[in-house]
């Protein structure tokens, strides 16, 4: 396996402004976290330096900053590193900005460095069984194979859904000796689609109350329940309250 480098003809020519910094933001950002997201996470956490550590948090830095509004820590840590490279100075001008530019790419080229070199001093085969596993599992296909075993129907957008909510556990996720890569991303799967529970029939407060444990440690997994226990009986009203509360009792003795 190896990183892949097809990108490479779609760096901007050059960084003149503020617009053609955030676009080279832009596009390193892409590589870094779409295209190698996986390989990235893997790697980085296979022993790899601090070089690609900083520039995982430099270019996440950066990306939010550009891209979000109301990220004010963001803000100022990018503020910060570009007056850096700048002498202290907001930059201003074109050779400033390309100043910016040539720093990120000098610290893109360090962190593509590290992980080239994790990757070669670790040939063996567990190196690359554990890489392999971690980017070739389709996170969609699990999805689906797990809703059909809980007998639910995903439209496009549902799936969807769980499909993101998957691969973004998947990918910070590091793989335990003896876990199989198929077993943790059912795990996920099933943790997601589980926890899209239908409405209480009543307000939550009143289970609470009716329960006791408003305010207390009990109450979250009072809540599940009392939706297990409304999906099941499809009771309302009094009837709903009694045997929730007949459940909860039998459960706790």
């Amino acid at each position: 396996m190896a990183l892949d480098l097809s990108f490479l003809a779609s760096w901007p020519d050059s960084v003149q402004d503020e617009s053609d910094f955030k676009e080279l933001v832009s596009t390193a950002y892409k590589l870094w976290w779409e295209t190698w997201k996986l390989d990235v996470r893997f790697l980085v956490d296979y022993r790899a330096k601090s070089g690609a550590r900083d520039f995982n948090q430099l270019i996440n830095q950066l990306r939010t900053s550009y891209q979000h509004t109301g990220v004010d820590k963001q803000d100022e840590q990018a503020d910060r590193w570009v007056k850096a490279v700048c002498g202290g100075r907001y930059p201003a001008t074109p050779a400033d900005w390309m100043a910016c530019g040539i720093a990120l790419m000098k610290a893109f080229n360090t962190a593509i460095d590290v992980l080239c070199r994790t990757i070669t001093q670790n040939q063996n085969n567990e190196f690359r069984a554990a890489w392999q596993t971690k980017v070739a599992v389709s996170e969609e296909a699990v999805v689906v194979m797990v809703a059909a075993d809980l007998g639910m129907r995903l439209n496009d957008g549902l799936r969807g859904f769980h499909v993101s909510q998957v691969k973004r556990r998947w990918a910070g996720y590091k793989l335990r000796k003896g876990e199989v890569a198929s077993d943790i991303l059912a795990r996920f799967a099933e943790e997601s689609l589980i926890s899209r529970t239908g409405r209480l029939p009543c307000n939550y407060l009143d289970v609470l109350s009716a329960l006791k444990v408003l305010g207390t440690p009990d109450a979250v997994p009072a809540l599940r329940l009392a939706h297990a226990v409304a999906e099941i009986t499809r009771m309302v009203g009094e009837s709903y309250m009694k045997r929730l509360h007949d459940v909860w009792t039998l459960l706790r003795d």
